[in-house]
């Protein structure tokens, strides 16, 4: 098999190696489709170490889903189609837990010991799109774009005093879904 695959023909045989399970086919993968999706997925990641990281769970994912490819496209299509899950996901988690860390409710959260900031991550994503819409975004001027209030009601058209009522419903708000999130 040759080292640089890509054409249909290449894509079969490779494609029929990798479904075998034959490690020389998964190295000649590897290197032949490694710089490539490397530069791709550095070109939507900005720290190199992510980027790296991130090709390599592209190439587990692949292995991993191998089995659901129906082959109706290339390999690097397809490649590329899981990179843009890995690289969605990763910023889906990282946007995640910046909120949680940006969220000063913990004091307020009857928050039992949780392992995984995954866990947190998922729990406050789901409360957040179960909250009223203008509270959600009133959490997340504040907590996560870092707005001071005077800032909030001059870009809502409200007044500083109907902000911090509106934030302290939001809060209120967030605390009581939260709680029941999960029960």
């Amino acid at each position: 098999m040759s080292q640089i695959a890509g054409s249909e023909r290449e894509d079969a045989v490779l494609l029929a190696e990798l479904r075998q399970a034959s490690p020389k086919a998964v190295r000649a993968w590897y290197q032949a489709y490694y710089s490539k999706l490397h530069r791709f997925v550095s070109g939507k990641v900005a720290v190199r170490s992510d980027a790296d990281e991130l090709t390599q769970d592209v190439f587990l994912s692949c292995l991993k889903h191998l089995p659901l490819f129906r082959g109706e496209s290339s390999i690097w299509t397809w490649m590329i189609h899981v990179a843009k899950h890995e690289v969605a996901d990763y910023y889906r988690k990282r946007y995640a837990k910046k909120f949680i860390l940006a969220l000063p409710l913990s004091e307020f959260l009857p928050i039992e010991p949780v392992h995984h900031a995954e866990e947190i991550s998922s729990k406050v994503m789901s409360v957040l799109q179960e909250m009223k819409q203008e509270h959600r975004e009133l959490l997340l001027m504040k907590y996560l774009d870092k707005k001071k209030v005077a800032q909030i009601a001059l870009e809502t058209g409200k007044t500083q005093k109907a902000v911090e009522s509106l934030l302290f419903r939001a809060r209120d708000e967030f605390r009581e879904l939260f709680a029941l999130e999960g029960t």
